[in-house]
């Protein structure tokens, strides 16, 4: 990528005549290599970088949810969002090539969806209980039924606090 000037000459029985060419060759456009997916959740700082190839000199992002916007000089996305939802944004990069183009699948959780699996429900209470007594969750299948689940929790924070399900005889 370089512009460069060319003198261009053609002569015949009358003379030589010549002409400068400006000669532009452009880079290629860039091509988005961010991750395609990214997680945030509702009233929490959010930042995601958006990198591309071939040096580019602007960037955009459109479809991010509120509360988000991107700077178009250095491609951070970033602000605190302010409702639950997924999002497909346009992530793009320009330089004198061109544009590249990607989508962004940005998923944004609801504070209270502490297990980011779309529902706000008993796991996510436990797992806000566990937080409060600082008790890691779930951390295995202490009842061995094949799955770490809510009896599970309940039985780590149990553990924690040194109370035993005493079983009668």
């Amino acid at each position: 990528a370089a512009t460069s000037n060319v003198t261009l000459s053609a002569s015949n029985a009358g003379g030589t005549g010549t002409r400068t060419l400006t000669l532009t060759i452009n880079p290629q456009a860039p091509a988005i290599t961010s991750a395609g997916t990214a997680t945030g959740q509702v009233g929490t700082a959010f930042s995601y970088q958006i990198t591309a190839s071939n040096s580019p000199t602007s960037f955009n992002a459109t479809g991010l949810p509120a509360g988000l916007s991107v700077s178009s000089t250095t491609g951070l996305i970033s602000g605190t969002p302010t409702a639950a939802a997924t999002s497909n944004v346009t992530l793009s990069a320009s330089n004198a090539g061109g544009t590249g183009t990607n989508t962004l699948v940005l998923t944004v959780y609801s504070a209270c969806d502490l297990n980011q699996d779309g529902a706000n429900n008993v796991v996510d209470v436990q797992l806000q209980v566990n937080q409060a007594l600082g008790v890691t969750a779930c951390t295995s299948d202490l009842n061995s039924d094949g799955a770490c689940n809510v009896i599970d929790i309940q039985r780590d924070v149990n553990a924690s606090l040194g109370l035993l399900c005493v079983v009668g005889p």
